[in-house]
C-alpha cells in the first residue's frame, strides 16, 4: 500500500474492461468523500522494468476520478501497487477484478473483456475463468456478441447485434463505432413517439432537416429491403 499523487496515475482505456466510465457512479462516489468518508485503495501497476513514475491504474478508475474533482489532482490516494511481467498480465488483472467487485459488469463489458483477453493471448478457458463465465456461456457470448472487421473481433454493442459473426464492411465498422448502447427498435420509437405525441419541434430547422433526411432514407431503404 502506498499514497500516490493522482498526477502521476495514467488511465489507459486499452485495458479498460468496461465500455466506458460512468460520469453517475463518479458524481456518487464524489457525494461520499464530500461528507468525510473513504473509499477503497486503487489498484495500479508498472510492467517490470519500466523506468518511470506514472502508475497505470489497474483497477478503480471512477474513485480516481472522484478524488481528482474534490482533492485535485496533487491529491495523494492510497494505492496498491504492484509490478506486472508484461502488460498482458495486466489486463488480465484488471479484468478479473472489474469482474470480482463493484458495479457487475454488463454483457457488452463482458464481451469487451472477452476480446481484449483474446488480443492479449489468453486461451478461452483463462479468459472465462476471469470473467466467472462458464465455458458454455463463454463460447454463446462469442458467438452472439461478436463480429469480425479485417480478422480482428469486434465486440458488438446492442445497436449491432444483428452483425454477430459477420465480416464488417468499412460503413459498418463506422457505424458500429458511433452508435448508442440501446436496442434500434429504443431510438425508432424515439421519433415514432415524437410524430405519433405531435411532440416534434418544427420551428427547429435543424430537427425538419434530420426528418426530411429520415424520409428520403427511409423511401428508398423501404423500396430495396422490404
Amino acid at each position: 500500500m502506498a499514497n500516490i499523487s493522482i498526477s502521476l496515475l495514467v488511465e489507459d482505456l486499452d485495458l479498460y474492461p468496461r465500455t466506458g466510465v460512468d460520469p453517475y457512479h463518479v458524481n456518487s462516489m464524489v457525494e461520499t468523500l464530500k461528507v468525510g468518508k473513504t473509499l477503497p485503495p486503487v489498484k495500479v501497476g508498472q510492467v517490470e522494468g519500466a523506468k518511470s513514475e506514472s502508475w497505470t491504474i489497474v483497477d478503480g478508475i471512477h474513485r480516481v476520478r472522484a478524488y481528482r474533482k474534490v482533492n485535485g489532482v496533487e491529491a495523494k490516494i492510497p494505492a496498491i501497487t504492484e509490478l506486472y511481467p508484461t502488460k498482458e498480465e495486466m489486463i488480465l488483472d484488471a479484468v478479473r477484478l472489474n469482474a470480482s467487485h463493484g458495479r457487475a459488469l454488463t454483457p457488452q463489458d463482458k464481451t469487451r473483456s472477452i476480446v481484449l483477453l483474446e488480443k492479449a493471448g489468453f486461451q478461452s478457458e483463462v479468459i472465462a475463468s476471469a470473467l466467472n463465465l462458464t465455458m458454455e456461456k463463454f463460447n454463446e457470448m462469442k458467438l452472439t456478441r461478436t463480429a469480425t472487421y479485417k480478422d480482428e473481433l469486434i465486440p458488438l454493442k446492442q445497436t449491432t447485434m444483428h452483425f454477430a459473426g459477420k465480416e464488417l464492411t468499412n460503413r459498418q465498422i463506422e457505424y458500429q463505432e458511433k452508435a448508442g448502447g440501446l436496442h434500434q427498435t429504443f431510438y425508432i420509437n424515439q421519433v415514432i413517439s415524437m410524430l405519433e405525441y405531435d411532440a416534434v419541434d418544427w420551428e427547429s430547422e435543424q430537427v425538419v432537416r434530420a426528418l426530411h433526411k429520415l424520409f428520403e432514407l427511409l423511401e428508398v431503404a423501404l423500396k430495396v429491403k422490404v
